[in-house]
């Protein structure tokens, strides 16, 4: 009659697990065990039960080279791809053949029955179901470290084990020191303006708005006024004399009212242009009687200096936007967005949406820009 495993598979008769979860019980792993716990496992057996621990003994010698063939055909057989595990014959397993060891009550008044003797044999007989769930993995993390610390102790004695914590010790603090100075780094050049963020930039520019006058140089002489009552003569330019080069005062963004001579002195000539569009790569400005009246920006291909200011006084600490903030307050907070129209702007592929100059919705895409709304 076949009996049913813990993971819920048929048996063969006579056995009361699975080839593969008697595998896993042999490693000391549960049923959930994975790739990572059966190597983990399997390497730290194969130290603990390596036959070089026990020459003293020839008996305990013998069950650890047992013991270690048995963890060797557990792990052979759980590493198998699933087309050789279905070919390959259930794993013998030499350990569970031997005599148990004597219950704990016998007086350890012999060697053979040392505290460490007694522990190896005990190990040997096979244990009931091995614990499920995580909490038992977790409880078990702290009982794996403290017995690679004794085998540790015991092989190498204790001038290994203060070097091995010494060098735990090492790296740890060495990792905090790293930490420590990174953030020293990181909020020195905070304050040095040199990893600001994007609304910390948009707030900086705010608070340096406002034309500015270009310093005098040291040494130039100083410009004598002009008589009042002089003329002033008359200039005309005609599509075959344009306007001279230094005329065209170049200005560091493109806005709403921009001229078409603005942006081609301060983007160059575009790639194609119309009565209505100048076009640069993948981004488009739109022009109503040679004036800038939107633009539609790829900054990933074609990034071009675009800016929309404020009409009215926001403050500039603002962090975020709600339904009923106005245009200016996102544009505090956003910055000068990708695309506009009346009624929305757009930043990437996130959308605000307004209504009587007045948030009342929003569309954020997390893949593209992070609309700080709330």
């Amino acid at each position: 009659m076949k009996n049913i495993c813990i993971c819920g598979q048929l048996t063969e008769e006579g056995t009361t697990l699975c080839p593969r979860c008697e595998a896993l019980h042999i490693l000391g792993l549960g049923m959930e065990g994975l790739e990572y716990d059966i190597r983990s496992a399997y390497r730290l057996l194969v130290k603990v039960w390596h036959p070089d621990h026990f020459q003293d003994d020839p008996k305990l010698k013998e069950a650890a080279e047992t013991k270690l063939k048995d963890i060797h055909a557990a792990f052979d057989y759980l590493t198998m791809t699933s087309t050789d595990r279905g070919h390959a014959q259930r794993p013998v397993y030499l350990s569970t053949k031997l005599a148990p060891a004597p219950p704990p009550n016998v007086e350890p008044d012999t060697p053979a029955f040392s505290a460490r003797k007694a522990r190896i044999a005990f190990a040997l007989i096979p244990d009931a179901a091995p614990p499920q769930g995580i909490w038992q993995k977790i409880k078990a993390r702290p009982q794996k470290v403290m017995l690679v610390l004794k085998e540790i102790y015991k092989v190498h004695g204790k001038v290994k084990l203060i070097l091995t914590i010494a060098a735990v010790l090492v790296v740890l603090l060495t990792g905090g020191l790293i930490w420590r100075s990174s953030r020293m780094h990181y909020s020195a050049s905070r304050q040095s303006g040199q990893n600001l963020s994007f609304q910390e930039k948009i707030k900086q520019e705010m608070r340096s708005m406002g034309p500015r006058s270009p310093a005098p140089e040291a040494n130039a002489p100083a410009a004598e006024p002009a008589p009042q009552n002089a003329a002033k003569p008359e200039k005309t330019y005609t599509a075959a004399h344009p306007t001279p080069a230094g005329t065209i005062k170049l200005k560091p963004y493109v806005t709403v009212g921009s001229t078409r001579e603005e942006v081609l002195a301060q983007q160059g000539p575009p790639t194609a242009s119309t009565e209505d569009k100048l076009v640069y790569g993948n981004s488009e400005l739109y022009l109503k009687e040679d004036a800038v009246t939107g633009w539609r920006i790829d900054p990933g291909s074609s990034p071009l200096r675009v800016k929309l200011w404020p009409q009215t006084a926001v403050d500039p600490d603002t962090q975020s936007f709600t339904t009923g903030s106005s245009k200016d307050t996102v544009l505090v907070v956003q910055g000068t967005p990708t695309a506009f129209t009346e009624d929305q702007f757009e930043y990437g592929r996130s959308i605000v949406y307004f209504q009587n100059n007045r948030v009342v919705r929003w569309k954020s895409d997390p893949g593209s820009v992070i609309l700080f709304a709330r």
